[in-house]
C-alpha cells in the first residue's frame, strides 16, 4: 500500500469515530479502576483527613497515569516518524539528503518529542497536580513503557525489526543516571521514585494492549504498515480520549473537592 492508500484508511470517519469510542472506554475503565484503588487507601486515612486526601491522591495518581500515556506517546511519535520518512521517501535530493543526515535528523525528533510531551502536558492538558519530580519520574518510567512495548513486539510478536531503537532506549536510560544526575544517590532516588508508579505502568501497557488488540482485530490498525507505527496512531486516540475526559470535568462527578 502506498502512504495515500494508508492515510485514506486511517482517516475513514466511521473508522475514527469506532475507534475514539473504544479508546474512551477504555480511559474511563482506567479512571475507574484509579478511583477504586485510591478509595480502598483512603478507608486507612483518618475520617476528618479522608475527603481531602482521596480528592488530592485521585488527581494526582490520575495525572500521573496520564503522563505515563504521554510520555510513551511522545517517545513513540519521533520513531514512527523515523520509520515512515525512511520507508516512505521516494528517491531523490531529500532521499540523498536523509540517508547522509538520518542519525543527526534523529536526535533532532528527540529534542522535538520533549517540546511535545510538553505541550501535551503544560497546555493542552494541563497536568497541575505533579510535582516537577513526579513528572520527571514518570518521564523516566516512560522510557521503560516504551522498551516493553518493543520487547513484546519483538518475543511475542516475533519480529526483529526494531532490535535498534531496543539498544538505542537502553543506552538513554543507562546514560541518564551516569551522564545527567548529580550524584549515584540521586540516581537511585529518581529510579525509587519511579517504581512507585509501576502499578501505573502495567495500567498503561494494559490500556495499549487493549488498544493494539482491538485495533488489529477490527483491521482498523495495519500490520502492514509496521506494529511502531500503528501502537503510535493507538496512542493519538488515547491522548484525545484523556482530553475528552479531562476537559469535560467528568471526575468531578466522582471527586468532589472537600469543603
Amino acid at each position: 500500500m502506498s502512504f495515500n492508500e494508508y492515510w485514506a484508511h486511517y482517516t475513514d470517519t466511521r473508522k475514527m469515530l469506532m475507534f475514539l469510542a473504544l479508546a474512551l472506554a477504555f480511559s474511563v475503565i482506567c479512571v475507574f479502576y484509579i478511583l477504586l484503588i485510591v478509595g480502598v487507601q483512603a478507608r486507612f486515612i483518618d475520617r476528618s483527613e479522608r475527603r481531602q486526601f482521596y480528592y488530592e491522591k485521585a488527581h494526582n495518581t490520575i495525572q500521573r497515569f496520564y503522563e505515563m500515556v504521554f510520555s510513551g506517546a511522545s517517545i513513540l511519535s519521533f520513531l514512527a516518524i523515523y520509520y515512515l520518512i525512511d520507508r516512505f521517501c521516494e528517491p531523490g535530493s531529500f532521499r540523498n539528503f536523509w540517508d547522509k543526515y538520518k542519525d543527526m535528523l534523529l536526535l533532532l525528533m528527540i529534542c522535538l518529542s520533549i517540546v511535545f510531551n510538553n505541550l501535551i502536558d503544560r497546555i493542552i492538558i494541563p497536568l497541575r497536580k505533579l510535582s516537577r519530580q513526579e513528572r520527571g519520574s514518570v518521564r523516566l518510567l516512560g522510557m521503560l513503557y516504551v522498551i516493553l512495548i518493543f520487547c513484546y513486539i519483538k518475543f511475542i510478536y516475533e519480529n526483529d525489526n526494531y532490535d535498534g531503537f531496543i539498544m538505542y532506549f537502553l543506552g538513554l536510560m543507562i546514560g541518564r543516571f551516569i551522564y545527567f544526575d548529580a550524584s549515584f544517590r540521586d540516581g537511585v532516588k529518581t529510579m525509587l521514585d519511579s517504581l512507585k508508579n509501576f502499578p501505573l505502568l502495567i495500567l498503561g501497557l494494559a490500556y495499549t494492549g487493549f488498544m493494539a488488540y482491538t485495533g488489529f482485530t477490527s483491521e482498523y490498525l495495519l500490520v502492514s504498515n509496521g506494529v511502531l507505527v500503528s501502537t503510535f496512531i493507538a496512542h493519538i486516540f488515547m491522548i484525545v480520549a484523556i482530553f475528552i475526559i479531562h476537559h469535560s470535568h467528568f471526575m468531578s462527578i466522582f471527586v468532589r473537592r472537600p469543603k
